[in-house]
């Protein structure tokens, strides 16, 4: 009977342990939470400096009206920038065609809004809401930095931080009319994060 018992002690302890162990090998998310800043330890940059689509930008791009041009960045994005990277997105409550860009950015603002200064420029259609002399004026700035001068009726979304060029700190920056899928836009704010922090004195 106690041999009985001492087996039945040792496989249950056995069973604990392992299920301890394979616990900790399995639920470590530090990779995907900028709330725990180790994440940055092993990150590569997704995204250089340039002026393609895929790129951040220094000037305005290749393919704007005012390619080459630097931005007379708007005040609360460079005041923003002394203390994080900014990530904004303007939409439209009631515009169907907004709201997975802005849920997106929303989620993102969930995991990454301990590193990031984000901000949801939301100006409702009628009967939607109303938003407030500040965002409303927000949401109209925002789209100095639309390269191609778009539409205001689809989601626009633009990330900012800080980038090393030939020794001197500049604000690098990119921005989307429409979607981003959900990996891409990821990429965006944990380089610009990543970004901030290599180039930053903090």
């Amino acid at each position: 009977m106690k041999n009985k018992l001492s087996y039945c002690v040792a496989t249950l302890s056995f069973f604990i342990l392992s299920f301890v162990l394979l616990s900790g090998c399995t639920s470590d998310t530090s990779n995907n939470n900028s709330n725990n800043p180790s994440w940055m330890n092993n990150y590569t940059s997704v995204h250089l400096t340039g002026t393609g689509s895929d790129n951040l930008w220094i000037n305005f791009p290749a393919d704007s009206a005012y390619s080459g041009q630097r931005p007379q960045h708007l005040t609360w994005i460079t005041e923003d920038l002394k203390e994080k990277p900014v990530v904004f997105v303007c939409h439209r409550t009631g515009c169907a065609a907004c709201t997975p860009q802005a849920d997106r950015v929303k989620t993102l603002r969930e995991i990454y809004g301990a590193d990031a200064i984000f901000y949801d420029l939301d100006y409702p259609f009628e009967g939607y809401g109303v938003a407030t002399e500040d965002i409303l004026n927000k949401f109209y700035e925002a789209f100095y930095y639309d390269p191609n001068g778009g539409s205001q009726i689809i989601a626009f979304t633009g990330v900012f931080t800080n980038i090393n060029e030939n020794g001197e700190v500049k604000i690098g920056w990119h921005s989307w009319e429409g979607n981003v899928a959900d990996a891409e836009m990821e990429t965006w704010i944990k380089d610009s994060i990543y970004y901030y922090n290599m180039n930053s004195e903090k």
